[in-house]
């Protein structure tokens, strides 16, 4: 409950609450842009002032649609919460008088009418065509998703449940919102009982879909724009799907129009062509990795050959910088193959390194010992054979110091140098 230093007295209680709950204009009118209002109760919390107004078109952050945006006397509201019956407004600055002219971000406020209303027509797509109960749903700030008691969907399936949603969309169908109490609220087909007891409100879309919501929603099905599921992932064993709506879908549209014109360009190809040509072209990197991989290894033969007539020390080291980590790999295995040697290499990844070692089986080494011996000293994670182990780190700053720990560490374990 929230107690105030600064209160309307009228509508405190002998307790020192605010007695009166606060007046929801949107719920009258979801299209309300404008409104007055006096402020009843003022506090700092967060170290931010908080107003509470006798009534408000504000909505606050609550079944899984985010709260409105927008300005008291041209000071910024910049979140909006629920408590208890009383809505409050988080201001980004003090607001000196108690007699207010409210304003709301209306574009904000019909982009969420219009995901919210898009919701309960897609979630009723859903349970009509395939049974399936909408679990719970999120309107976030790009798209919004809605988890679905499906354990899988088909592809044909969810494109006639997507049909079905746009079919009540353009049917431009009337939504109504009304009030019931409790002991009449099994004379409507609700699609799931409501949560809480007392006066339930009621959103319907015309004979189509009848449920329990606080929100705020369009007027009619056809505002609320095309309907688009983008993606679906799995989530406790359910399906989890997002979508836009209205505003959000022909931006979405625009954004992958884009996309395909510039790759189409990057191709020198059309747009519908552009899914064979980055099949060809994965295809031919595909294969030229193959080559570049095969000249690797006989480059690492040779290279491996030449160090070893070079420097024909036991233990061979060295960073190479311009080397990939799959090259390392290649020229320490081609060392300890011709020859009765330790190979120990390091290369840089990112912003990390990588290091590998490797022994001649002919010298009985086991070099996994080295793993829990340089997780001692640094940070690093890896793992390996008793010839060979592959270490990584993400400080590329310390690939030098691993490369002198190692190698010492390998001549007190074996006596070489």
């Amino acid at each position: 409950m929230v107690y105030l230093w600064q209160i309307g007295a009228e509508r405190m209680s002998e307790t020192g609450k605010i007695s009166n709950p606060t007046v929801r204009l949107y719920f009258e009118d979801a299209y309300l842009q404008e409104f007055t209002a006096r402020i009843i109760g003022r506090e700092i919390r967060e170290s931010l002032p908080v107003v509470i107004l006798d009534r408000t078109a504000f909505y606050p952050e609550s079944g899984g649609q985010p709260h409105d945006l927008g300005w008291l006397n041209e000071v910024r509201v910049i979140r909006v919460e629920e408590e208890d019956d009383l809505i409050l407004h988080f201001l980004e600055k003090e607001l000196g008088q108690d007699e207010v002219q409210g304003r709301i971000d209306w574009r904000r406020r019909f982009e969420h009418m219009q995901q919210h209303t898009g919701q309960h027509i897609l979630s009723q797509a859903f349970y009509e065509l395939v049974k399936g109960e909408t679990l719970s749903f999120h309107l976030g700030q790009e798209e919004s998703t809605v988890e679905i008691g499906l354990p899988a969907i088909k592809d044909e399936t969810l494109l006639k449940v997507e049909e079905r949603a746009n079919q009540i969309v353009f049917s431009d169908l009337e939504v109504k919102t009304y009030f019931l109490p409790e002991e009449k609220i099994n004379s409507i087909p609700l699609r799931k009982p409501p949560k809480k007891a007392g006066l339930i409100r009621v959103v319907e879309v015309a004979g189509f879909d009848y449920s329990a919501c606080g929100g705020t929603h369009c007027r009619r099905t056809g505002e609320v724009g095309l309907i688009k599921v983008l993606k679906q992932e799995k989530i406790r064993g359910n399906l989890r799907f997002s979508f836009v709506c209205g505003w959000r879908a022909l931006r979405e549209f625009e954004n992958r129009r884009r996309w395909l014109q510039d790759s189409a360009r990057l191709f020198s190809a059309e747009e519908s062509e552009v899914f064979a040509c980055a099949q060809k072209n994965l295809a031919e990197l595909k294969n030229l990795k193959k080559k570049q991989k095969k000249l690797e290894e006989k480059v690492s033969f040779y290279e491996a050959k030449e160090i070893l007539e070079r420097k024909p020390e036991q233990i061979i080291s060295g960073l190479f910088p311009e080397k990939s980590p799959e090259e390392i790999k290649f020229l320490a295995l081609h060392l300890v193959h011709q020859a009765e040697v330790i190979a120990v290499m390091a290369a840089f990844k990112n912003d990390g390194f990588h290091l590998v070692t490797a022994a001649s089986e002919r010298l009985k080494i086991d070099v996994r010992e080295i793993i829990s011996f340089l997780q001692s000293q640094l940070e690093c994670k890896g793992g390996g054979s008793p010839t060979l182990v592959e270490l990584m780190s993400p400080k590329k700053e310390e690939a030098e110091k691993a490369l002198k720990l190692v190698v010492d560490f390998l001549k007190a374990k074996t006596g070489r140098s």
